[in-house]
């Protein structure tokens, strides 16, 4: 019996350190990886950037909790043929971090909606609400100012880009307010409010300010009588019978503005000479990446090409440019149950990430990336190292068994349509669920949609103040970042750092607050805040 059991010990360390490096055996490899992340440290806050910034992008992994970076960050690797645990992302590489507390003023685990204002106004409101304040009935007076409304306001060039619906709540929420998330159109429209209106009409009303929209949503566009590019039976559902994108051509067409909807028409699209661009791929959503069409008619540009699309147009401002990115279907992935869905939509959004640090300099633009919340989404259950992501715990070819007998995946979901009783027993996964692209991981409780978190979400930042993303802090701080940062809105103009020019390195000045001259009155919004 205890040769039996050294064999069995011996076997399973032999399986856990038979894919990494013999190095990693030794103490002195993890000396030097400590000594390299030292001086990593000191270099970097060494030389930190109090600068203002000339340019702002706000990256958001939809429902990117910890697990999903972590199981993401594994599943990049391990597609290399490495183990895949020690894979560095571009998210990985940002040099400062904090925590960002997601509840919104009324519900515990927060919506996309709820999140995006706060992140992006510095107001955080109630469920199913964009734009305004807590307890809004009126989409004029308790509207609460975006981040990408103030860059308009001070002379930036805006972009939003994003694989949902450009409508949606996260990309929603920078340029509309709205009692009602779900109002893509006016057919859709059904709490009413003093001044609301569509989010589908309010994102055509700032044609002109926002430079760039890339991402799906045709049919919150058109009417129903449109037939969409795409055929299919697909129309709009619009009610007033009025195309916006048509309009939006008509306009926009003789100032150097393009409308394109599939890849082939999006690549032709010149930087150089396009100052507007308006880029609809989907009728709702875009597909997933792991789904995509493989007709090059239908075919969509992926979230990295769309961002380096969009940084090459609205770089062409002297006065710089905000540009928010949505990795929008790693939450549908989620939701779905599915995994793999949702991770390989993490490695598109990590690849986005790598894109606009290529393309912009931490000199004079301050990059955040963040999640609007996290899922029911878990990743471990004492995995050996280099085990398949997707496989079973705690090793794919010799699985563990749990107290029903039955062998358990390494990702698993709290709540979820992976939920599977057969015959009064949970279904059994076999080896093949490592290479199953549609496989929906189990869950503890059986619902028709895996639901978000009510979790902190973690904060990554380089460029401009960067350092100001750091501890924990409300996920309204987050705007107020962006906005000291850039010198955005009347509360962030008279600071010391305000007057000096992008690229030029000060020593830090005191970040403390300056007295205003007419410091803001507080309103029925921050009083039921502090409440």
């Amino acid at each position: 019996m205890t040769s039996l059991f050294i064999s069995a010990v011996l076997l399973t360390s032999f399986r856990m350190t038979s894919c990494v490096s013999p190095a990693e055996n030794t103490k002195e490899f993890w000396y030097s990886n400590g000594l390299q992340g030292i001086e990593a440290s000191v270099d970097r806050f060494a030389q930190l950037n109090p600068t203002r910034a000339k340019n702002v992008v706000m990256m958001i992994g939809d429902g990117m909790n910890i697990a999903t970076l972590t199981a993401g960050r594994i599943a990049i690797g391990q597609k290399s043929g490495a183990s895949g645990e020690e894979h560095v992302t571009a998210i990985d590489q940002l040099p400062h971090t904090g925590i960002a507390k997601t509840y919104s003023v009324d519900y515990q685990t927060p919506d996309s909606a709820a999140t995006a204002t706060a992140f992006l106004t510095g107001v955080k409101t109630n469920q199913g609400t964009l734009g305004v304040r807590a307890g809004a009935r009126n989409c004029d007076t308790d509207a609460v100012t975006s981040a990408l409304e103030h860059a308009i306001s001070q002379g930036k060039s805006t972009g939003i880009v994003t694989t949902t619906r450009v409508q949606q709540a996260t990309p929603g929420a920078g340029y509309a307010h709205s009692l009602q998330r779900s109002a893509y159109t006016d057919r859709l429209l059904t709490i009413n409010g003093r001044g609301c209106k569509d989010i589908a009409m309010q994102l055509y009303e700032k044609r002109r300010q926002i430079q760039v929209i890339l991402g799906g949503g045709r049919s919150h566009m058109r009417p129903s009588s449109v037939l969409d590019e795409e055929g299919l039976g697909n129309r709009g559902d619009r009610g007033d019978n009025r195309d916006l994108i048509q309009m939006w051509r008509n306009d926009m067409e003789r100032m150097n503005g393009s409308y394109v909807w599939n890849k082939r028409a999006f690549d032709q699209v010149n930087p150089l000479t396009t100052d507007y661009l308006l880029g609809l791929f989907s009728p709702l959503d875009m597909e997933f990446i792991i789904n995509k069409p493989r007709n090059q008619r239908y075919d969509e540009p992926t979230l990295e090409e769309m961002t380096r699309k969009a940084i090459q147009i609205l770089s062409k401002n002297p006065n710089g440019f905000f540009l928010l990115v949505e990795g929008g279907m790693i939450d549908k992935g989620h939701h779905h149950g599915r995994a793999k869905f949702a991770l390989e939509e993490f490695h598109e959004f990590d690849k986005a990430v790598a894109a606009v640090k290529s393309m912009t300099s931490e000199q004079d633009t301050l990059l955040i990336v963040t999640a609007d919340h996290g899922h029911m989404f878990t990743f471990g259950g004492g995995a050996v190292r280099g085990n398949s992501v997707y496989g079973l715990a705690k090793n794919n070819s010799r699985p563990d068994r749990a107290l029903d007998g039955r062998p358990f995946t390494s990702i698993l979901y709290g709540n979820g349509p992976g939920y599977s009783m057969y015959k009064g027993q949970r279904r059994y996964p076999g080896p093949w669920v490592a290479n199953s692209k549609f496989y929906k991981a189990q869950s503890a409780v059986p619902l028709r949609a895996e639901t978000h978190s009510a979790e902190d979400v973690t904060v990554y930042a380089s460029g401009p103040w960067s350092h100001f993303i750091s501890g924990v802090h409300e996920q309204s701080y987050l705007a107020h970042v962006m906005l000291y940062s850039a010198c955005l809105g009347p509360l962030y103009t008279t600071y010391p750092h305000c007057a000096t020019t992008p690229n030029t390195i000060q020593p830090i000045p005191n970040p403390g607050r300056v007295k205003h001259d007419e410091p803001p009155t507080p309103n029925a919004s921050t009083e039921q805040e502090k409440r």
